[in-house]
């Protein structure tokens, strides 16, 4: 039976495109929804982009007919923009109807009561929907661009190996396999000594190729666990061109990744710069606007990067140079951007770009919608390379949660594209504390 359905503003400024999934049914938006969208047209950030396209969409059915009185959507359905369709009397007493939530509430109980199909409120607003379900209204949440996670330990497949392999593995660093492996896979075997050997599949599925475990060192950076390892040689393998790192907090992702950036763009001079970036989404409270240049005004949202930095550049040539009367004039981190090999850039200014031969970092990247991860991969030039790191459990994007963030939406989309390798870290290594509070906490 077809449904209502009844679009709050923040679902369309989440997804612009959002009253194009509901198939065959209904799909009403309140007038008061598009004085909010209209509001917010203006910004110019990923909300502002998102109001914008969405209204610009709802001009183009105007050409099928008025909005008002309904219009065919391309999947069956309708769309209705209703102007005034509620009762004050219909809200608990002392409602304040100047309210934008307040007048959609009204909306979707005043058709709840006329409508024998079913009234649903869609809305990202938590809040929202308690109320709504108060005044006994249907409510979801918008699930079109949510996806399943899977569990971490289906993505990791144990192998058996016989002895005569394992020589073999030791020998050559890998081995052919007869049963095709996920692309890229995660792969764990225990030896006869109990010894667990950290494998990864090849990018064609027939082969085991061999971490190294601890022989494996990026930057004087080894491998603490297995996972580690799987991260190093996804890293480290050029055919690999996208690595997803995910895991808590401590567990390494940022400097295993910038450890094997500079080692491959300054050691092996593989790459020709280190572009690190992430998203300029404060935790907690925002402390305003910030003076200075642009390095300066991004500087506090890009200090983890430049704490890791500091921790693997740490300075012992700058320490004999003081021992022989030298003075320092830049640090090693000044020092590579002067030279361009490493760029720290704010995920603001990459629309537009094109990025060759370089090897680029986002950190964060939970904090991403699935539109952004897509307009930055496809930055991506010629023999580069991009690894995002990020957490689905510490989202800090307020119409984000750990199904519909861009981290979760690509691990679902590429797993086993043969371009594409993918790291759940679980074992905290920063310190004991920060493992036990990250657990406890």
């Amino acid at each position: 039976m077809q449904k209502v359905y009844v679009l709050d503003s923040s679902v369309l400024l989440h997804d612009p495109r959002a009253i194009f999934q509901f198939q065959d049914n209904e799909v009403i938006i309140p007038f008061v929804v598009l004085e909010e969208i209209e509001s917010k047209k203006r910004q110019q950030d990923n909300v502002g982009r998102a109001a914008r396209e969405a209204i610009r969409n709802l001009d183009c059915l105007r050409n099928s007919g008025q909005l008002s009185q309904g219009v065919p959507l391309p999947g069956g359905g309708i769309i209705r923009i209703e102007l005034n369709h509620y009762s004050k009397e219909i809200l608990p007493l002392k409602s304040d109807m100047g309210l934008a939530d307040n007048r959609i509430l009204a909306v979707s109980l005043s058709l709840a009561h006329e409508e024998e199909r079913s009234v649903i409120l869609v809305t990202k607003d938590i809040a929202m929907r308690v109320k709504a379900d108060a005044l006994g209204i249907l409510t979801e949440d918008y699930y079109n661009d949510k996806v399943a996670m899977t569990q971490i330990k289906d993505e990791v497949l144990t192998v058996s190996l016989e002895d005569q392999q394992v020589d073999q593995l030791y020998r050559n660093n890998f081995i052919y396999w007869q049963e095709p492996l996920p692309a890229n896979g995660c792969i764990k075997t225990v030896l006869s000594d109990h010894c667990v050997l950290p494998l990864v599949a090849s990018p064609e599925g027939n082969k085991l190729i061999n971490c190294l475990g601890q022989g494996r060192a990026s930057w004087d950076i080894r491998p603490k666990n297995m996972e580690q390892s799987w991260a190093l040689e996804m890293l480290h393998n050029p055919e690999i061109k996208l690595v997803n790192l995910m895991g808590p907090a401590g567990t390494g992702k940022t400097l295993l990744a910038l450890a094997s950036g500079l080692e491959q763009t300054v050691h092996a001079e593989k790459y020709v710069r280190l572009l690190c970036a992430r998203p300029i989404i404060p935790f907690g409270k925002d402390i305003g606007f910030l003076p200075g240049e642009k390095e300066q005004k991004v500087r506090p949202y890009m200090q983890p990067i430049y704490d890791n930095l500091e921790f693997l550049l740490r300075p012992k040539r700058d320490k004999e140079r003081e021992r022989n009367g030298e003075s320092i004039v830049e640090s090693a981190i000044d020092l590579l951007i002067k030279k361009k090999q490493l760029e720290i850039e704010v995920l603001t200014y990459i629309r537009g770009r094109s990025i060759p031969n370089q090897f680029l970092i986002i950190d964060e990247a939970q904090n991403l919608t699935a539109h952004e991860v897509k307009t930055i991969i496809t930055r991506a030039g010629e023999g580069t390379k991009i690894v995002l790191c990020g957490d689905t459990d510490q989202i800090d994007h307020p119409y984000l949660d750990r199904e519909s963030n861009g981290l979760a939406y690509i691990a679902s989309r590429l797993k086993g594209q043969p371009f594409y390798g993918q790291v759940r870290l679980i074992h905290g290594e920063r310190s004991d504390l920060a493992t036990r509070a990250a657990s406890l906490l």
